[in-house]
């Protein structure tokens, strides 16, 4: 990243290059999947243990699930 502002501020171009907000984009992709699969382990261990349906983990794992890919088709477009 080469602004001009980030160039005055001392080591901060170094810090904040496409590098960094690959790393952070990459983590955030990763962090939502596990999310998802923690979610999806809880729910299938509370269905086939305790037989009762968590409908709130359900709504997570919907909504994550959808956000990841709503913002693939979005990006995929965009780009």
């Amino acid at each position: 990243m080469n602004h001009p502002v980030l160039r005055r501020i001392l080591m901060l171009d170094h810090v904040a290059d496409e590098r960094l907000r690959e790393h952070h984009r990459r983590s955030t992709s990763a962090a939502a999947i596990v999310g998802v699969l923690i979610a999806l382990a809880l729910q299938d261990y509370r269905l086939l243990v305790e037989h009762t349906i968590a409908w709130d983990l359900i709504a997570v794992i919907y909504a994550m699930g959808g956000t990841k890919i709503a913002l693939l088709l979005w990006y995929r477009f965009k780009n």
